[in-house]
């Protein structure tokens, strides 16, 4: 399943659980969900990621 791949590869957060945070913490920000997952808080790659999901999720 495509959802189960990481990604964020510095924290070992994946898609599924990005998504999981968005939706049911009804997150907006991707520091909303660094906050709650960690993700986005090492090098800071997964930062675009992240909030192609939140802009996906949140249409």
């Amino acid at each position: 399943m495509a959802d189960d791949k990481k990604l964020c590869f510095c924290m070992g957060v994946t898609e599924n659980e990005v998504r999981d945070a968005i939706i049911s913490n009804k997150l907006k920000t991707v520091e909303e969900v660094s906050d709650i997952t960690k993700a986005g808080t090492g090098c800071g790659g997964c930062k675009e990621s992240i909030q192609q999901l939140l802009d996906e999720i949140n249409k």
